[in-house]
């Protein structure tokens, strides 16, 4: 029967659980440290003229949101989802961020050995979500001007 050399059955007195699973957080924890600051180091390289964004509110409220399906005949050729579908009309969304739509063709079979293309607009969603986030912190400052107005017309009301 094989036996391990170094087996022991009492725990070694310094190194119980306690501080073993302390001593693996820790490590854990250092590298997690070592991993952010890696990337965040990476990201300083890849991007550059980084900006704020400005202006936010005003672009995102010419987006109109819209519920829609795809045609079943185009859904089919173009393998598009025939559930009913949230965005917007890319046009629309051209005029607000231009920089976040894209048109693509797409082949699709129209006979046993011929394909035709159809163009397709989309919307990068993705980008999208920083720009939302720049407007809604637009609108948090001008909800907090308005309620310091609001206090400082209470505040005189009183007087």
């Amino acid at each position: 029967m094989f036996k391990p050399r170094f087996a022991k059955t009492e725990p070694i007195p310094y190194f119980n659980n306690y501080k073993i699973i302390y001593m693996k957080r820790a490590i854990s924890f250092a590298v997690l440290l070592i991993a952010a600051s890696l990337k965040i180091s990476a990201q300083e390289v890849v991007q550059n003229n980084v900006k704020p964004v400005e202006n936010a509110l005003n672009q995102v409220t010419k987006l109109q949101p819209v519920s829609f399906n795809y045609d079943k005949t185009w859904a089919e050729k173009l393998k598009l989802s025939t559930k009913p579908q949230y965005g917007f009309v890319g046009t629309d969304a051209k005029t607000a961020f231009p920089e976040i739509i894209s048109v693509q063709a797409k082949n699709y079979a129209s006979g046993k050995n011929a394909f035709k293309n159809a163009t397709i607009t989309k919307v990068d969603y993705e980008s999208l979500v920083p720009l939302l986030v720049a407007s809604i912190k637009e609108q948090q400052e001008q909800i907090e001007q308005l309620r310091a107005e609001v206090n400082s017309l209470k505040s005189r009301n009183t007087k």
